[in-house]
Order: structure tokens, then C-alpha cells, then sequence
């Protein structure tokens, strides 16, 4: 079920729910494998932000610059209180951002902010940006630095092309991305990332300064790209949670 301009999509509603999850996608992923979450998370309704260019949205311009992105999302979706958001590696930046800018417009906030995979976002980038390079290049890079997609899309060249333009696009907006100082989130921040991912605890941390409530960092099994099969560790901590019924 997608609501909202196609914005949001739910696999089961739950009117009655306690919270809202709203899942930001990570590079070249998809919004649908969050739904699987409510398997697990009863008393919560799981919502996937769907931005263009994927998913039921793949033939739409993906959107290449970040203020663009969440001013968009900001001004076309309402987020139905009381509410969380997650997001892992980009989508830790655009849930991020989205909080603020929902602070900032005096709209409701979420209760509390879940970030994976992605160092504070005052700190500066690691990794030489790749968003604008030739397309082979481009295409050598992803395969190197991301893992393999299933044998059915890469054989699909039509469609793994549309794919790799959708990554282009995800990447630009996480390399041109330029944090701007403003008041910190009236909400806490928890923040998770794989004992092996390039991010190092002391890259974590500083997430604190961007809240004035509580900030805890878990370290999870796995690296960078630990979350498709290690969701479960973050199911937990969300559960975990929300259990007390007010976030931390």
C-alpha cells in the first residue's frame, strides 16, 4: 500500500499502532525490505520513504541534491505522530535532515532518531567522491566498493543501467552533501554501526552534539553493509526502545 504521492509504502497498516517507523533508504536500496521489520515490531506501523528513481518509483527523475530531496519529502508527506525514523548509511543523513527541517518548521518531530552506519555528519567525508565520473568508471567503482547485485539484475542490462544512474544520483547527493550548523533535535539519537565498517566509534560519537536529549551508540556484528543480514540487531534495539513506551 503506498499513501502520500506515492512518497510512503506499507506492506500492513495498523491505524491502532503505538509509533511509526519511517525507513530512509541507503544507497541504491530499496524502501520494501523495511517492511519485512513488522514481522517482528507488533505495536509498530512500517513505513518505507520511497523518494523517485526507485523502487514503484524507478521511471521517475531521481532527485541529485539533498535540500531538494528533504524540502520535497518535508512539503509533500505528513508524518502521523507519535513517530521514529531510521535510516542506514544515506538514509541516516536524510532522516537527519528531515528531522531538522521539521523542527525548524515547528511541524511534529520524531520521538527519536535512528542512525546506522554513518559517522556524525559534521565530520568530513572518508571516501574520494565518485558520483561524477565516466560511466565505466562509475560502474567499476560500484562493483568494488558495494556488493554484487543478484545474477537476474546484472544480467538485465536495461535495468541494471537505470539501477546504476539511481546510484549516481544516491551518491551525489551523499557527496555533495554540506552539513549547516543549526540548533540541535529536541529528540535522542541512537545511533548503531558494524565492528568492522570503516567508521570507528570515535566517528560516532560526536552524533551527540546534534541532540539535547540522550545519545547511545551500539556496535553490531558485521561491517558497512551489515543490515541485510544482520536486521535483526537493529529490530531488537528499535524494540528495545519503544518498549518504555517514551524513546530512551
Amino acid at each position: 500500500m503506498s499513501d502520500q504521492g506515492g512518497w510512503l509504502i506499507t506492506r500492513e497498516p495498523r491505524p491502532a499502532a503505538k509509533f511509526r517507523l519511517y525507513c530512509f533508504p541507503y544507497v541504491g536500496g530499496t524502501s520494501g525490505e523495511f517492511l519485512r521489520w513488522a514481522d517482528d515490531l507488533p505495536d509498530v506501523e512500517v513505513w518505507g520513504v520511497v523518494p523517485p528513481g526507485r523502487g514503484e518509483r524507478l521511471g521517475e527523475p531521481p532527485i541529485a541534491a539533498l535540500s531538494e530531496l528533504v524540502g520535497t519529502l518535508v512539503d509533500e508527506v505528513r508524518f502521523q505522530a507519535p513517530f521514529v525514523f531510521f535510516g542506514h548509511s544515506l538514509g541516516a543523513t536524510v532522516a537527519f535532515e528531515t528531522a531538522r527541517v521539521l523542527q525548524a518548521n515547528g511541524r511534529p518531530q520524531p520521538e527519536a532518531l535512528f542512525v546506522s552506519g554513518h559517522r556524525a555528519p559534521h565530520l568530513p567525508m572518508a571516501d574520494e567522491p565518485i558520483h561524477d565520473l565516466p560511466r565505466e568508471r562509475f560502474r567499476a567503482l560500484v562493483r568494488e566498493r558495494y556488493p554484487k547485485p543478484p545474477a537476474e539484475l546484472a544480467e538485465d542490462e536495461e535495468l541494471y543501467a537505470e539501477i546504476l544512474e539511481t546510484m549516481r544520483c544516491d551518491l551525489a547527493l551523499f557527496e555533495t552533501y554540506e552539513h549547516r550548523p543549526g540548533p540541535a533535535l529536541d529528540c535522542p539519537i541512537v545511533v548503531a554501526s558494524g565492528i568492522d565498517d570503516h567508521w570507528a566509534e570515535a566517528d560516532l560519537r560526536p552524533w551527540s552534539r546534534h541532540t539535547k536529549a540522550a545519545c547511545r551508540i551500539h556496535m553490531l556484528e558485521g561491517d558497512h553493509f551489515y543490515l541485510p543480514k544482520h536486521s535483526d540487531q537493529v529490530i531488537r534495539i528499535i524494540a528495545d526502545t519503544l518498549r518504555v513506551g517514551t524513546p530512551l
